[in-house]
């Protein structure tokens, strides 16, 4: 709230305030007031309990932290040092306050979204299925059908003649889709099948078309995906309005 207030200040006397982007507006807010005083500090102290002494880590991309964007319970914080541990679905912060830095995991439910590189994530919590929840990678959000993707690892307990470690791995990940405010599991075709059954043909003509493409480029096979199941609900609905 009082960034919000200082915002509407700050740009109401500043003549060229126009010419900044939002982005550069809150960094700026940010430097002026001090990081630590923002409700990003209002996470949890974060403590690492696995052991890794090589680049098989539970972090996504990299176990250092990486510089991002995160919009924490409603606020957006720009420049900001973070870490995301894919294993334990944890989103950790990296603050300063004085000559101590600080690890922090913010409260998962109170992320709306953070952004690593050009790759965004969402926090995703299903009403009509307990099994979709946590961080999810957008794939796809133009349109109706949206897609998303869960990155998912597992963990292997190593030990030589002188220390015990740790070491994760990537595996295969969850896809899902949002359509009408619902999200479904999309592992295969068949998913879709049940829930659009007028496209069913359709939906298995683009399968087949880009069945190489499904193993070797997934990301991209699922927004193709995306552009194609939106274009037949638009069709759809154009025709229902004839």
């Amino acid at each position: 709230m009082y960034k919000n207030y200082f915002l509407i200040f700050f740009i109401s006397l500043s003549a060229f305030s126009q010419d900044y982007t939002q982005k550069e507006i809150y960094s700026w807010y940010d430097l002026q007031t001090g990081i630590e005083n923002s409700t990003l500090f209002r996470g949890i102290e974060y403590v690492e309990v696995d052991r890794m002494i090589n680049e098989k880590h539970k972090f996504f991309k990299s176990k250092d932290f990486q510089i991002g964007a995160v919009t924490y319970n409603g606020e957006t914080f720009y420049n900001v040092p973070l870490k995301y541990n894919i294993y334990n679905d944890l989103l950790l912060v990296n603050l300063q306050q004085g000559q101590r830095n600080f690890v922090f995991r913010l409260i998962s439910n109170k992320v709306n979204q953070f952004q690593i590189s050009d790759h965004l994530f969402r926090y995703l919590k299903s009403d009509n299925n307990s099994d979709i929840a946590g961080f999810y990678e957008v794939i796809n959000e133009d349109g109706e059908f949206k897609i998303y993707k869960k990155h998912l690892q597992n963990m292997q307990e190593v030990r030589d003649r002188s220390i015990a470690y740790s070491e994760f791995s990537s595996v295969n990940p969850d896809y899902v889709f949002q359509f009408q405010n619902n999200f479904f599991e999309l592992g295969n075709r068949r998913e879709l099948f049940s829930k659009f059954p007028e496209f069913k043909s359709k939906i298995k003509g683009f399968y087949n078309k880009y069945k190489k493409q499904s193993r070797n480029k997934p990301d991209v096979f699922m927004k193709n995906l995306a552009n194609e199941m939106n274009s037949l609900i638009s069709v759809a609905a154009n025709e229902n309005q004839e």
